[in-house]
Protein backbone atom coordinates (compact mmCIF):
# COMPACT_ATOMS: atom_id res chain seq x y z
CA UNK A 1 0.00 0.00 0.00
CA UNK A 2 0.93 3.61 -0.44
CA UNK A 3 1.32 4.23 3.23
CA UNK A 4 3.87 1.44 3.56
CA UNK A 5 6.04 2.33 0.56
CA UNK A 6 9.35 4.12 1.21
CA UNK A 7 9.55 7.46 -0.51
CA UNK A 8 11.88 7.32 -3.47
CA UNK A 9 12.74 10.97 -3.90
CA UNK A 10 12.96 12.03 -0.26
CA UNK A 11 16.30 13.40 0.88
CA UNK A 12 17.73 11.56 3.89
CA UNK A 13 20.16 13.59 5.98
CA UNK A 14 23.39 11.91 7.01
CA UNK A 15 27.15 12.19 7.37
CA UNK A 16 28.27 9.48 4.97
CA UNK A 17 30.93 9.88 2.29
CA UNK A 18 28.20 10.30 -0.30
CA UNK A 19 26.56 13.08 1.71
CA UNK A 20 29.86 14.94 2.08
CA UNK A 21 30.57 15.01 -1.65
CA UNK A 22 29.89 18.16 -3.62
CA UNK A 23 26.48 17.80 -5.33
CA UNK A 24 28.11 18.61 -8.67
CA UNK A 25 30.45 15.65 -8.21
CA UNK A 26 27.50 13.37 -7.49
CA UNK A 27 25.64 14.68 -10.53
CA UNK A 28 28.64 14.05 -12.81
CA UNK A 29 29.08 10.59 -11.27
CA UNK A 30 25.43 9.84 -12.02
CA UNK A 31 25.93 10.88 -15.64
CA UNK A 32 28.99 8.63 -15.78
CA UNK A 33 27.07 5.63 -14.45
CA UNK A 34 24.25 6.22 -16.94
CA UNK A 35 26.81 6.40 -19.75
CA UNK A 36 28.49 3.23 -18.49
CA UNK A 37 25.17 1.39 -18.29
CA UNK A 38 24.21 2.38 -21.84
CA UNK A 39 27.50 1.38 -23.45
CA UNK A 40 28.27 -1.70 -21.33
CA UNK A 41 28.41 -5.01 -23.14
CA UNK A 42 27.20 -8.36 -21.88
CA UNK A 43 28.52 -9.79 -19.65
CA UNK A 44 31.89 -8.19 -18.87
CA UNK A 45 30.79 -4.60 -19.39
CA UNK A 46 27.77 -5.03 -17.12
CA UNK A 47 29.90 -6.61 -14.40
CA UNK A 48 32.24 -3.61 -14.38
CA UNK A 49 29.31 -1.17 -14.55
CA UNK A 50 27.61 -2.84 -11.57
CA UNK A 51 30.90 -2.84 -9.69
CA UNK A 52 30.95 0.89 -10.32
CA UNK A 53 27.44 1.23 -8.87
CA UNK A 54 28.36 -0.92 -5.88
CA UNK A 55 31.40 1.25 -5.19
CA UNK A 56 29.17 4.34 -5.18
CA UNK A 57 26.71 2.60 -2.87
CA UNK A 58 29.49 1.90 -0.36
CA UNK A 59 29.64 5.66 0.16
CA UNK A 60 26.25 5.51 1.89
CA UNK A 61 25.78 1.95 3.13
CA UNK A 62 23.08 2.92 5.64
CA UNK A 63 20.82 4.06 2.76
CA UNK A 64 20.97 0.74 0.90
CA UNK A 65 18.26 -1.10 2.94
CA UNK A 66 15.76 1.68 2.28
CA UNK A 67 16.84 1.81 -1.35
CA UNK A 68 16.28 -1.94 -1.67
CA UNK A 69 12.73 -1.59 -0.34
CA UNK A 70 12.07 1.05 -2.99
CA UNK A 71 13.63 -0.89 -5.86
CA UNK A 72 12.09 -4.26 -4.98
CA UNK A 73 8.67 -3.55 -6.57
CA UNK A 74 10.41 -2.26 -9.69
CA UNK A 75 12.03 -5.66 -10.18
CA UNK A 76 8.58 -7.10 -10.87
CA UNK A 77 7.88 -4.46 -13.54
CA UNK A 78 11.30 -4.99 -15.11
CA UNK A 79 10.69 -8.75 -15.19
CA UNK A 80 7.26 -8.32 -16.80
CA UNK A 81 8.66 -6.00 -19.48
CA UNK A 82 11.50 -8.48 -19.99
CA UNK A 83 9.03 -11.29 -20.68
CA UNK A 84 7.14 -9.08 -23.12
CA UNK A 85 10.33 -8.08 -24.96
CA UNK A 86 11.44 -11.73 -25.12
CA UNK A 87 8.16 -12.67 -26.79
CA UNK A 88 7.72 -9.80 -29.28
CA UNK A 89 11.34 -9.52 -30.48
CA UNK A 90 11.96 -11.52 -33.67
CA UNK A 91 14.86 -13.94 -33.83
CA UNK A 92 15.83 -17.56 -33.22
CA UNK A 93 13.02 -19.28 -31.30
CA UNK A 94 13.85 -20.83 -27.95
CA UNK A 95 10.59 -22.78 -27.64
CA UNK A 96 7.12 -22.78 -29.18
CA UNK A 97 4.19 -22.50 -26.76
CA UNK A 98 1.08 -22.15 -28.94
CA UNK A 99 1.33 -18.62 -30.40
CA UNK A 100 3.92 -17.53 -27.80
CA UNK A 101 7.43 -17.79 -29.24
CA UNK A 102 10.24 -16.43 -27.01
CA UNK A 103 13.44 -15.79 -28.94
CA UNK A 104 17.12 -15.77 -28.09
CA UNK A 105 17.55 -12.23 -29.41
CA UNK A 106 14.61 -11.07 -27.33
CA UNK A 107 16.00 -12.71 -24.21
CA UNK A 108 19.39 -11.05 -24.63
CA UNK A 109 17.74 -7.68 -25.29
CA UNK A 110 15.49 -8.08 -22.23
CA UNK A 111 18.46 -8.93 -20.01
CA UNK A 112 20.43 -5.97 -21.30
CA UNK A 113 17.58 -3.46 -20.94
CA UNK A 114 16.64 -4.81 -17.51
CA UNK A 115 20.19 -4.53 -16.18
CA UNK A 116 20.58 -1.05 -17.66
CA UNK A 117 17.27 0.17 -16.22
CA UNK A 118 18.00 -1.22 -12.77
CA UNK A 119 21.46 0.35 -12.59
CA UNK A 120 20.21 3.75 -13.80
CA UNK A 121 17.29 3.79 -11.34
CA UNK A 122 19.56 2.69 -8.51
CA UNK A 123 22.12 5.44 -9.18
CA UNK A 124 19.61 8.25 -9.67
CA UNK A 125 17.82 7.14 -6.50
CA UNK A 126 21.07 7.33 -4.56
CA UNK A 127 21.54 10.85 -5.89
CA UNK A 128 18.07 11.94 -4.83
CA UNK A 129 18.16 10.52 -1.30
CA UNK A 130 21.69 11.77 -0.54
CA UNK A 131 21.35 15.30 -2.00
CA UNK A 132 18.83 18.05 -1.13
CA UNK A 133 16.55 19.00 -4.06
CA UNK A 134 17.83 22.58 -4.17
CA UNK A 135 21.42 21.31 -4.31
CA UNK A 136 20.47 19.11 -7.28
CA UNK A 137 18.88 22.14 -8.94
CA UNK A 138 22.03 24.22 -8.40
CA UNK A 139 24.15 21.40 -9.83
CA UNK A 140 21.94 21.15 -12.91
CA UNK A 141 22.23 24.90 -13.36
CA UNK A 142 26.02 24.58 -13.15
CA UNK A 143 26.05 21.73 -15.67
CA UNK A 144 23.57 23.10 -18.22
CA UNK A 145 23.67 26.85 -17.64
CA UNK A 146 25.61 27.34 -20.87
CA UNK A 147 22.45 26.42 -22.82
CA UNK A 148 20.99 29.79 -21.88
CA UNK A 149 23.31 31.32 -24.50
CA UNK A 150 21.23 29.59 -27.18
CA UNK A 151 17.97 30.73 -25.54
CA UNK A 152 17.10 27.44 -23.86
CA UNK A 153 15.00 28.18 -20.71
CA UNK A 154 17.32 26.25 -18.43
CA UNK A 155 16.28 28.02 -15.23
CA UNK A 156 12.60 27.33 -15.82
CA UNK A 157 13.22 23.65 -16.55
CA UNK A 158 15.45 23.28 -13.49
CA UNK A 159 12.86 25.06 -11.35
CA UNK A 160 10.27 22.49 -12.46
CA UNK A 161 12.68 19.66 -11.62
CA UNK A 162 13.32 21.11 -8.15
CA UNK A 163 9.61 21.57 -7.53
CA UNK A 164 8.97 18.00 -8.60
CA UNK A 165 11.69 16.60 -6.34
CA UNK A 166 10.27 18.62 -3.45
CA UNK A 167 6.57 18.00 -3.96
CA UNK A 168 6.49 14.30 -4.91
CA UNK A 169 7.18 13.28 -1.26
CA UNK A 170 4.54 15.80 -0.14
CA UNK A 171 2.08 14.26 -2.59
CA UNK A 172 2.73 10.81 -1.12
CA UNK A 173 2.24 12.18 2.41
CA UNK A 174 -1.01 13.81 1.30
CA UNK A 175 -2.16 10.50 -0.17
CA UNK A 176 -1.39 8.76 3.12
CA UNK A 177 -3.45 11.33 5.03
CA UNK A 178 -6.40 11.05 2.63
CA UNK A 179 -6.35 7.24 2.79
CA UNK A 180 -6.30 7.32 6.61
CA UNK A 181 -9.11 9.89 6.74
CA UNK A 182 -11.32 8.05 4.25
CA UNK A 183 -10.77 4.71 6.00
CA UNK A 184 -11.78 6.34 9.28
CA UNK A 185 -15.04 7.30 7.55
CA UNK A 186 -15.57 3.69 6.46
CA UNK A 187 -14.38 3.92 2.85
CA UNK A 188 -12.93 0.80 1.23
CA UNK A 189 -9.60 1.81 -0.30
CA UNK A 190 -8.02 -1.54 -0.99
CA UNK A 191 -6.25 -2.02 -4.33
CA UNK A 192 -9.27 -3.87 -5.79
CA UNK A 193 -11.72 -1.26 -4.54
CA UNK A 194 -9.72 1.57 -6.09
CA UNK A 195 -10.77 0.27 -9.50
CA UNK A 196 -14.33 1.31 -8.68
CA UNK A 197 -15.51 4.81 -9.54
CA UNK A 198 -16.71 5.79 -6.05
CA UNK A 199 -13.54 4.66 -4.27
CA UNK A 200 -11.33 6.34 -6.85
CA UNK A 201 -13.27 9.58 -6.42
CA UNK A 202 -12.90 9.40 -2.63
CA UNK A 203 -9.11 9.35 -3.11
CA UNK A 204 -8.52 11.53 -6.16
CA UNK A 205 -10.85 14.48 -5.45
CA UNK A 206 -9.26 15.43 -2.08
CA UNK A 207 -5.79 14.91 -3.58
CA UNK A 208 -6.63 17.15 -6.54
CA UNK A 209 -8.05 19.91 -4.32
CA UNK A 210 -5.08 19.76 -1.93
CA UNK A 211 -2.55 19.98 -4.76
CA UNK A 212 -4.38 22.82 -6.47
CA UNK A 213 -4.27 24.71 -3.17
CA UNK A 214 -0.57 23.90 -2.72
CA UNK A 215 0.18 24.99 -6.29
CA UNK A 216 -1.59 28.30 -5.73
CA UNK A 217 0.40 28.89 -2.55
CA UNK A 218 3.62 28.08 -4.37
CA UNK A 219 2.80 30.50 -7.17
CA UNK A 220 2.11 33.27 -4.66
CA UNK A 221 5.38 32.52 -2.83
CA UNK A 222 7.41 32.63 -6.05
CA UNK A 223 5.72 35.88 -7.09
CA UNK A 224 6.41 37.41 -3.66
CA UNK A 225 10.10 36.50 -4.08
CA UNK A 226 10.17 38.19 -7.52
CA UNK A 227 10.98 34.94 -9.33
CA UNK A 228 12.11 35.39 -12.94
CA UNK A 229 12.60 39.14 -12.60
CA UNK A 230 16.39 39.07 -12.84
CA UNK A 231 19.52 37.01 -12.33
CA UNK A 232 19.36 34.93 -9.18
CA UNK A 233 22.19 33.79 -6.91
CA UNK A 234 22.54 30.64 -4.79
CA UNK A 235 22.43 30.71 -1.01
CA UNK A 236 25.16 28.06 -0.70
CA UNK A 237 28.41 28.33 -2.64
CA UNK A 238 29.85 24.91 -3.43
CA UNK A 239 33.55 24.17 -3.67
CA UNK A 240 35.30 21.06 -4.94
CA UNK A 241 37.49 19.42 -2.31
CA UNK A 242 40.05 16.65 -2.23
CA UNK A 243 37.38 14.02 -1.54
CA UNK A 244 35.63 15.09 -4.73
CA UNK A 245 38.85 14.63 -6.70
CA UNK A 246 39.25 11.11 -5.30
CA UNK A 247 35.64 10.23 -6.11
CA UNK A 248 35.94 11.64 -9.63
CA UNK A 249 39.12 9.66 -10.25
CA UNK A 250 37.46 6.41 -9.13
CA UNK A 251 34.38 7.00 -11.28
CA UNK A 252 36.52 7.93 -14.30
CA UNK A 253 38.62 4.79 -13.86
CA UNK A 254 35.50 2.62 -13.83
CA UNK A 255 34.09 4.44 -16.86
CA UNK A 256 37.29 3.83 -18.82
CA UNK A 257 37.25 0.18 -17.73
CA UNK A 258 33.67 -0.23 -18.99
CA UNK A 259 34.64 1.32 -22.34
CA UNK A 260 37.69 -0.94 -22.66
CA UNK A 261 35.92 -4.22 -21.89
CA UNK A 262 32.94 -3.22 -24.05
CA UNK A 263 34.70 -2.00 -27.20
CA UNK A 264 38.28 -3.30 -27.07
CA UNK A 265 38.24 -6.77 -25.52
Amino acid sequence: MIGETPRLLTFQAGDSVLHRLDPRTKLLATFAVVAAALMASLPLGMIVAYAMGACIGLGAVHLLPQLWRVLRPLLVLIALFGVLITIVTPGHAIIHIAFIVPTTDGLLLAIRLGLQSLLIIYTTSLLSISTPPLAIADSLQWAFGWLERVRVPVRDVIAMVAIGLTFVPLLIEEAQKVIAAQRARGADLTMNALLEEDSMGALMIPLLLANLRRGEELAESMEARLYNTGRRTALHQYHFRRIDAYAAAIVLAFLVAVAVVSFVL
